[in-house]
C-alpha cells in the first residue's frame, strides 16, 4: 500500500471523509472478490469479508460532529464549499461515531485519484445501519470493525 496517500470512508447515503494515511494506525481486509462488470468506468472495485480500521485522533474535539450544524453534506457533490478531508476539519471523524454506516473504503494516490474501492459486508436488514459495524475510541485511536458475525 506504499501508493496510498489517503483513504476515503465512504457513507451509506454518499457522504465520505478523506483521511491521510498518516493517521491510519491499522487497516486491514479480508478475502478480497473482485467485483466483475462494476458500473462506473475506469474505477476498480472489490468486496471484502471484513474490515478493520484504526484512526487516530488528536483529542475528543476530532470526534464531535454534529451534521445538523452544516447546510451542506460531506462530499457529496463537486463544487461542495464544505471540505470533506480531515485535514481541513479534524471534527469530521465524529460522522464515523454518530452512525454505523460505512459502506466502502476508496484508497486514493498522491493527488486524492482513485486507486480502488473496498466494500465491506453490509448486514442487509436494515438498509441505512450497517448491524455488522462496530466502533470504540481508547487512547487516542478510532478502532472501527466490520464483520459479518
Amino acid at each position: 500500500m506504499e501508493y496510498v496517500r489517503y483513504i476515503k470512508v465512504i457513507f451509506e447515503n454518499a457522504e465520505s471523509i478523506v483521511i491521510p494515511i498518516s493517521r491510519i494506525k491499522r487497516i486491514d481486509f479480508g478475502k478480497l472478490e473482485h467485483i466483475r462488470d462494476y458500473p462506473f468506468d475506469g474505477c476498480i472495485a472489490f468486496s471484502s469479508e471484513y474490515l478493520l480500521l484504526d484512526i487516530t485522533y488528536n483529542d475528543e474535539t476530532d470526534l464531535q460532529y454534529n451534521d445538523l450544524d452544516y447546510d451542506e453534506p460531506l462530499g457529496m457533490f463537486v463544487g461542495n464549499p464544505m471540505s470533506n478531508n480531515v485535514i481541513d476539519r479534524p471534527n469530521i471523524l465524529g460522522r464515523i461515531i454518530n452512525h454505523n454506516d460505512i459502506v466502502c473504503i476508496e484508497l486514493l494516490d498522491d493527488s486524492q485519484n482513485h486507486i480502488k474501492y473496498i466494500y465491506v459486508p453490509w448486514h442487509d436488514e436494515d438498509e441505512y445501519d450497517n448491524r455488522y459495524m462496530s466502533k470504540e475510541c481508547i487512547d487516542g485511536v478510532l478502532k472501527i470493525e466490520i464483520k459479518n458475525r
